[in-house]
């Protein structure tokens, strides 16, 4: 059987040392104290999801990474939690996490619940938009992009993480299996068992979402640099 890839956030590393090196070049690039940016930020939120105590490490929000002394005189990645507190974390263990966290279960079993709305909605914009070729204008670029060369991205500050996390800790959910299927053959991604859950979620992130085509290259290389402008055509999932 052919070895599965890593997939942590927007990338695949073949093998755990390819991106155990990956993690130790980012957090080399940082000074004691200092914040890390929009970028690498977005691969720590996917990073620290894989973390065995992720729940914990996670608490009731993040909002922000940096990178600091521990007690030991060595330096890691640490959060700042959205009540002031703070923890380190390892990226050796986040890596070498066996296993999907529950908090990772949930965030699939999230996406899945609106995965069908996202693309009936990407269709709709193609369809509406799309110029004589089926083109449509990238939000970033402005370049004329087709459909199997666009991502549906949701816009910073609004992520799909950050959205699943505000909804967790605005709604005070603590996280249990029971709220999750088993998963069957076949079947790659969690889902939700609890109906009430899944309902509450699709409407939150119908209000909160702001959707747009961009282009799928563009959307892999945006980093701290992006402003936060207004999107010029958003993309409606009703």
């Amino acid at each position: 059987m052919a070895r599965k890839p890593i997939k942590i956030g927007s990338m695949e590393f073949p093998f755990k040392k390819d991106a155990l090196a990956f993690f130790k070049e980012m957090l080399s690039r940082y000074r004691n104290n200092q914040d890390v940016n929009e970028d690498d930020t977005d691969m720590l939120y996917a990073l620290i999801e894989r973390h065995p105590e992720s729940l914990q490490k996670i608490g009731c929000g993040i909002k922000k990474f940096y990178k600091a002394l521990t007690d030991k005189g060595t330096s890691c990645f640490w959060l700042k939690r959205t009540d002031g507190t703070v923890t380190e974390f390892s990226y050796p263990s986040a890596v070498n996490a066996k296993g999907k966290s529950l908090l990772q279960e949930f965030s699939e079993a999230c996406r899945e619940s609106v995965g069908q709305s996202l693309e009936e909605a990407k269709k709709r914009f193609f369809e509406q938009y799309g110029d004589k070729d089926g083109k449509v204008e990238c939000e970033v670029t402005g370049v004329k992009i087709a459909t199997y060369e666009s991502h549906l991205d949701h816009k910073k500050p609004m992520t799909f993480q950050v959205i699943v996390q505000t909804f967790i800790a605005g709604r005070g959910i603590k996280l249990d299996r029971s709220m999750l299927s088993i998963p069957q053959d076949n079947q790659f991604v969690a889902t939700f068992e609890d109906r009430d859950i899944e309902k509450a979620f699709r409407e939150y992130h119908g209000k909160v979402a702001q959707l747009r085509i961009i282009s799928a290259k563009k959307n892999l290389s945006l980093g701290g640099s992006e402003r936060m402008t207004k999107i010029k055509r958003p993309v409606k999932l009703n």
